[in-house]
């Protein structure tokens, strides 16, 4: 197997970054793979999370499941399910901010 100074040093920045995933357990690593696509779908579209909405994103995923994210006028817009909601919808600005006006949500129905 030959390798080129490119992927080696590639693999040695992809070790120092995973290195702290490795304590999680399998379910959050799984939990975490709709976020991991959000961002790179972000990315092609030219934008990124800034730390706050990356916090909010993981304190909802919390004890719901991502289902969307996408760059959106004034941040970016997120969906989850889960947690008593059948849908929930909204934006986080860049300062980790959710305006009432782009808030949306629909409780799931009382079994």
């Amino acid at each position: 197997m030959s390798l080129d100074f490119a992927a080696v040093q590639w693999a040695r920045r992809m070790t120092e970054v995973l290195g702290s995933l490795r304590a999680l357990k399998a379910g959050d690593l799984s939990r975490l793979v709709p976020l991991i696509e959000g961002m790179a779908s972000l990315a092609d579209q030219g934008a990124e999370l800034s730390d706050q909405q990356l916090t909010v994103i993981l304190q909802n995923m919390f004890n719901k499941t991502l289902t969307q994210i996408h760059a959106d006028k004034g941040g970016v817009l997120v969906e989850f399910r889960g947690g008593g909601f059948e849908y929930e919808r909204f934006l986080i600005r860049a300062d980790g901010r959710v305006p009432n006006s782009r808030y949306e949500a629909k409780t799931q129905p009382d079994a």
